[in-house]
């Protein structure tokens, strides 16, 4: 493998099923060597970001971040991120949600360095077109 098909993935959903899919589903990528992280909810990604002094080379490349999860939002990790400017910068950030309220939408202006918006239910596609982006 190359540098270019290594990626660090971080997904954060408080449904175990979807976690557990969405390794499945990563497993399917052969063509890339991947890291794979999951948390049931931001404030464990959080501690794992902080706790493991990820250095630059080891941040994730791609962040799923769900929205509505017990003890911190999606948008208040959003709120934290926006002022780590090393992470932002080198991390994709993608809200994953099944909410179609026009509110959450509205919510993405507020954070110009989230790179899109995936509806759940999400198939495999969607997340190869975001793996196969150059950095």
């Amino acid at each position: 493998m190359t540098p270019e098909t290594k990626r660090t993935i971080i997904l954060i959903d408080d449904n175990a099923i979807l976690r557990t899919i969405f390794a499945h589903m990563l497993q399917g990528f052969t063509e890339y060597e991947i890291d794979f992280h999951s948390f049931k909810n931001a404030l464990d990604a959080l501690d794992y970001l902080e706790n493991n002094d990820i250095s630059q080379s080891l941040m994730p490349a791609i962040l799923f971040v769900d929205i509505n999860m017990p003890f911190m939002t999606g948008w208040e990790l959003m709120d934290v991120l926006e002022n780590r400017t090393d992470f932002i910068k080198q991390t994709k950030i993608f809200i994953v949600s099944s909410s179609t309220s026009k509110n959450d939408q509205e919510q993405l202006a507020n954070y110009p360095f989230i790179s899109g918006f995936i509806l759940k239910p999400f198939g495999k596609e969607s997340i190869y077109e975001i793996l196969k982006k150059p950095d």
